[in-house]
């Protein structure tokens, strides 16, 4: 069901590519064959930017999920760490995004234009969020509360930049601003 749903996802996403490093759900863990997954999807695919949960939340796999992204993000870019025929590489930023826990904000992304879009992906995993024909036990993520929260939280962060939807990330690193782009960030 899992890989229905998430083949749904991506058709709405219109992802080109999405691999499943085989990382056990409910047992993620920062270790060398996790890290070497990583490290070796960063150098295949060169991003400059990548997202990932903030390494403190309620659920333990997004917290190691966040710190094992982070160390990886790292390890990508030295040369002693050999990942077959793939180079060393490390993106230009890590942007850690808010789960259950609010989280240091850095910036506020304008989310309005895509704030349906991402309610229709959402639903997209009708196993493990809000399903009113759902005849499975509430969880705190499966609840109606939690559905009105995903708009609740979008509203308020986008009233906080004058925006109807926003998202909020953070940056360990300083965000450069500079006279040509203080208006935009």
């Amino acid at each position: 069901m899992r890989k229905k749903e998430t083949a749904a996802a991506s058709k709405l996403l219109k992802i080109k590519v999405r691999e499943n490093l085989s990382m056990s759900d409910g047992n993620i863990q920062i270790n060398e064959a996790n890290k070497k997954k990583i490290i070796t999807v960063i150098r295949k695919y060169r991003p400059e930017i990548i997202f990932a949960p903030y390494p403190n939340d309620r659920h333990p796999d997004h917290i190691y999920a966040g710190n094992l992204i982070n160390e990886s993000v790292f390890y990508s870019g030295l040369r002693k760490v050999v990942t077959g025929r793939l180079n060393q590489y490390r993106p230009r930023r890590i942007f850690f995004y808010k789960s259950a826990y609010d989280i240091p904000v850095s910036f506020i992304m304008d989310i309005s234009c895509t704030f349906k879009k991402k309610l229709e992906v959402i639903k997209c995993y009708s196993t493990q969020f809000y399903n009113p024909k759902s005849n499975e036990p509430e969880t705190f993520i499966s609840s109606k509360l939690f559905d009105n929260e995903i708009e609740t939280r979008a509203r308020y962060f986008g009233f906080k930049i004058g925006a109807e939807f926003g998202e909020p990330f953070y940056s360990f690193e300083p965000l450069k601003v500079t006279q040509e782009n203080i208006f935009e960030i």
